[in-house]
């Protein structure tokens, strides 16, 4: 399968993935200031892994949503 290539159900996932990728990197960036003071009560490691890790994830989910939309508008198919 070419990169190019969307199933219509990616296609339907993506707008959604796009939002809740979005969403949760606005959370993320807006309680930014709250992390030194959870990694003093729970300990830095783990805060700091678990934020890594929701950072990844959000920012993984927006982006796999703006590329199956932009592949859909770059090819002009509405998908598979």
């Amino acid at each position: 399968m070419d990169r190019t290539d969307t199933a219509s159900g990616d296609v339907a996932l993506a707008p959604v993935a796009c939002a809740v990728g979005f969403f949760m990197l606005l959370a993320a960036f807006a309680h930014l200031d709250r992390v030194p003071g959870w990694a003093d009560d729970y300990g830095a490691i783990l805060v700091y892994l678990a934020f890594f890790l929701y950072m990844s994830i959000a920012g993984r989910l927006t982006w796999w949503g703006v590329d199956i939309l932009y592949a859909r508008i770059k090819t002009g198919r509405p998908g598979r």
